[in-house]
């Protein structure tokens, strides 16, 4: 019987979660694995991420947690801007 990490893996979507999966795809020893993006550049956007306490456990869990800490910072508070809701007529 074939050993199932000779398994060919596709990853549609290069964010968070598609790269997440390649990652824990290739910690568990699977030697074929492909991140297909249809974004033409992945380079910086200016957006911020939040990143909860259970993704925390899980990036910690993939070994990457320590090197993403070093470059986060902690948000004291926020502010949401925009328009107001619209009124309820009824």
């Amino acid at each position: 019987m074939a050993d199932v990490r000779d398994l060919r893996i596709v990853v549609i979507g290069a964010g968070m979660g598609g790269l997440g999966t390649a990652l824990a795809f290739a910690r568990k020893g699977f030697k074929d694995i492909r991140v297909f993006e249809t974004a033409s550049n992945l380079g910086f956007v200016g957006a911020g991420i939040q990143i909860p306490p259970n993704v925390v456990r899980v990036l910690s869990h993939l070994g990457c947690w320590e090197s993403i800490a070093k470059e986060a910072t902690i948000v004291r508070g926020t502010s949401i801007r925009g328009k107001p809701p619209a009124k309820n007529l009824v």
